[in-house]
């Protein structure tokens, strides 16, 4: 491997962590939204529990 390689090389390498990074950002987005709909399910399903005993149904 000669001096004319190492730019080359220097791209290849950072091309790779380039991607790795975005593939951890699309990650942890798609794992953060998934949490999100889980609280929110879950709360939606304490509140309906919560109604459905204030009307006298008790679960």
């Amino acid at each position: 491997m000669d001096r004319s390689d190492e730019p080359s090389a220097f791209a290849w390498i950072m091309s790779g962590t380039v991607g790795a990074v975005v593939a951890a950002g699309l990650g942890k987005f798609l794992l953060d939204r998934r949490r999100h709909r889980a609280v929110m399910d879950a709360r939606d399903a304490a509140e309906a529990e919560d109604l459905a005993e204030v009307d006298g149904h008790p679960s």
